[in-house]
């Protein structure tokens, strides 16, 4: 293939994946079992071990805004991160998260934000919470990264993260984060912003971005298409059809 109807993104710099589920429970607790012990040990009327507590909680919040991680995230290896630019600590971010999560569980006893998490056990994508989405912040795993390579038309590239595919791609607003990945300029059943793909340890997830001629996965001799906007794994060894441009994940 001529280089002059194929070109992309350079080198995508490597991301870390979304963070389990078990990795953002335990450091929730991490994190409460510190408040309850500032609490518990600080020699004060219960006045005062309750402003005592207020603190600790208000000292991992700045934590996290300014490093994206607080006590429980640094020792479970989560972190905290920003989906909106500009790039760098979640800042503000993280405290409108916690504004949110403050909210919701003194409205529920905790239970809504605890629920919310474990729902998304499984799931695809990122920003799978609505305080995470609000927030335009996600948890993701600093001792995990996925690695792929997407062979489109016999020609190599790396998938390292979240990256928008398509003729001419341009990153939908809350995707501004992604890499834009273009190719085969030439390829009309291409759209010019065809889908969303991002690597995670399990696979690639896949979002066709509403494009014209959609996008089909073949696993293991099944053909299905994929429901435009609903992000869905598709497994290390498949090959995915963007229109008729064919690309193999590796």
């Amino acid at each position: 293939m001529d280089l002059h109807i194929f070109y992309a993104a350079a080198v995508l710099p490597p991301a870390s994946v979304p963070a389990t589920v078990t990795q953002r429970l335990l450091g929730t607790m991490i994190n409460t079992a510190l408040v309850c012990a500032v609490c518990a040990l600080t020699p004060l009327p219960p006045a005062g071990r309750a402003g005592a507590g207020a603190g600790a909680i208000l000292i991992g919040v700045v934590s996290q805004a300014l490093t994206g991680a607080g006590p429980g995230g640094a020792v479970c290896g989560t972190r905290l991160h920003r989906t909106a630019p500009p790039p760098g600590p979640p800042g503000r971010a993280a405290l409108k998260r916690a504004g949110l999560l403050l909210i919701a569980s003194l409205a529920t006893l905790g239970a809504a934000p605890l629920i919310m998490v474990v729902r998304t056990a499984g799931r695809a994508g990122w920003e799978t919470t609505w305080f995470d989405r609000v927030s335009t912040t996600s948890v993701v795993s600093t001792r995990s990264r996925a690695s792929y390579t997407l062979v489109i038309e016999g020609r190599p590239l790396a998938l390292r993260a979240p990256t928008v595919l398509g003729r001419d791609p341009e990153a939908p607003p809350e995707l501004d984060g992604a890499q834009r990945l273009a190719v085969l300029p030439e390829e009309t059943t291409l759209s010019k912003t065809h889908a969303l793909l991002e690597p995670t340890l399990s696979g690639v997830i896949v979002t066709d971005l509403r494009s014209t001629n959609r996008t089909f996965v073949v696993e293991v001799g099944h053909f299905r298409e994929l429901v435009p906007g609903r992000g869905e794994l598709v497994a290390r060894g498949s090959t995915v059809y963007f229109g008729q441009a064919e690309c193999s994940i590796r």
